[in-house]
């Protein structure tokens, strides 16, 4: 039997109809063995971009972490950016049309020096490191005083929007805050404003205590899928400790965040067989300090179903895996030592 369920933290409904699975498929893509690619891919390309040894002295350079060759994350402009970094966001706005110019900031992180690796892959060590890179240059990023919010995440696989192989993450400096954000500042400060509490907070205790869709937890950070998670295995990643910021997190925190991080993933890389994924960084900024309703977190979505017209029609999504039967399966997965 199908249900219907509510994400408050979206607003999104949800239809749940495990039946979605039997049905039949006469269009099919022909799908590969990722784990089997990942597997024949090479540790060192001589034509891409991101390998080490194929740095240019035009790579726009931010900072690295690791010396000369030896680098561990680099971090660099987007060579193909969608914003200027050089111009004022000068505002153009009357009743009907609003326009700025294209001011941002887009930067790339080349998330490790091997080609052929993957979060699942890289030892937690090397997860740590990426994650203090993320936090230097998140907070780099808001110091510029035309931002106005920041976006740390991750395309990896064709299916979420990738375009290279090597393992990197991006980050944009924007000078508008995006819809959905504004979405969630919304319900979370409805909630504050009714209940006299964080909702992230009430629903991180509700399911360390329910423990239904729980995946992970360690002294700072729960993984788990929402009650009404948007399409199959999302789940979320959240402190324990509330904050409205990813820019207020310790570097104890970072570690915490590190091992999360790999073991989520590498569940996911096993049972799912490495799909294609996003994550996203959902956080607000400097401005926003005194939020107290917020509280930031990272979504996880996994790319193994592609939205079809109902989702396009309202934001009505259709998910065919109940999170309660998606957290069992990743909580139950092995994996091997980090």
């Amino acid at each position: 039997m199908s249900v219907i369920r509510k994400n408050l933290i979206t607003n999104d409904w949800v239809i749940f109809a495990p039946n979605r699975l039997a049905r039949p498929k006469e269009l099919k893509a022909k799908e590969q063995d990722n784990i089997a690619v990942l597997a024949a891919r090479p540790a060192h390309k001589a034509d891409c971009p991101f390998c080490p040894g194929n740095e240019k002295p035009e790579d726009g350079v931010v900072f690295t972490i690791g010396e000369g060759g030896n680098w561990r994350v680099r971090v660099i402009e987007n060579k193909f950016a969608s914003v200027e970094r050089n111009v004022e966001p000068h505002k153009r706005f009357t009743h009907f049309r609003k326009e700025l110019d294209g001011f941002g900031i887009h930067d790339v992180f080349i998330d490790n020096p091997l080609h052929n690796t993957t979060l699942a892959l890289m030892p937690v060590e090397d997860i740590t490191t990426l994650m203090r890179a993320y936090h230097r240059r998140y907070l780099e990023v808001l110091s510029n005083e035309r931002v106005k919010h920041a976006v740390l995440f991750k395309n990896q696989g064709i299916k979420a929007g990738g375009s290279l192989e090597h393992p990197h993450s991006q980050i944009y400096g924007l000078p508008v805050v995006p819809f959905e954000i504004n979405v969630r500042m919304r319900e979370m400060e409805r909630y504050f404003e009714t209940d006299d509490n964080c909702l992230m907070c009430d629903i991180m205790r509700d399911e360390l205590t329910q423990k239904e869709r729980l995946i992970y937890e360690n002294t700072s950070f729960v993984s788990f899928m929402s009650y009404a998670d948007l399409s199959p295995y999302h789940l979320w990643i959240v402190p324990k400790k509330h904050n409205h910021s990813f820019a207020k997190v310790t570097e104890q925190e970072l570690l915490e965040l590190a091992d999360c991080m790999k073991v989520v993933f590498s569940k996911m890389f096993h049972a799912l067989h490495n799909p294609d994924f996003n994550f996203v960084f959902q956080s607000l900024t400097h401005h926003d300090e005194g939020a107290e309703y917020f509280h930031w977190y990272i979504s996880v979505i996994p790319q193994i179903k592609i939205k079809g017209g109902i989702s396009y029609a309202g934001g009505l999504y259709v998910n065919p895996v109940m999170p309660e039967d998606a957290a069992k399966t990743l909580r139950e997965t092995a994996i091997s030592n980090k």
